[in-house]
């Protein structure tokens, strides 16, 4: 499935990331510690830091890319990995929801 979404702005804040994609906070966090634990750079999930800015920001295409490839199709273990699948879904299923309203109002 290929989408093309067009973002009212090329990167965000955190919080405004997750006000897109509406996943929790600690899953947020739980994604990033995981992809650190296995040496691989946040920029593959979005993540961009501008020199003299305190805030963080991300890029929401990189971001989306990155639920679709790694958090959707990984390999389930444990019950919380579940969870947290099952989590990340419904936030890819509102986003796309919101996305597709957006384009019936223009």
């Amino acid at each position: 499935m290929n989408y093309t979404f067009q973002f009212s702005k090329p990167f965000y804040p955190t919080k405004e990331l997750l006000e897109i994609f509406p996943i929790s906070r600690s899953t947020f966090y739980l994604m990033q510690d995981k992809l650190t634990m296995k040496g691989r750079d946040l920029a593959e999930m979005g993540r961009m830091e501008i020199q003299k800015c305190e805030n963080v920001f991300w890029c929401p295409v990189k971001f989306w890319d990155y639920l679709q490839k790694e958090e959707i199709n990984r390999p389930i273990k444990y019950d919380y990995d579940k969870k947290q699948q099952d989590e990340v879904k419904v936030a890819i299923g509102v986003f796309n929801q919101q996305h597709q309203l957006k384009e019936k109002t223009i």
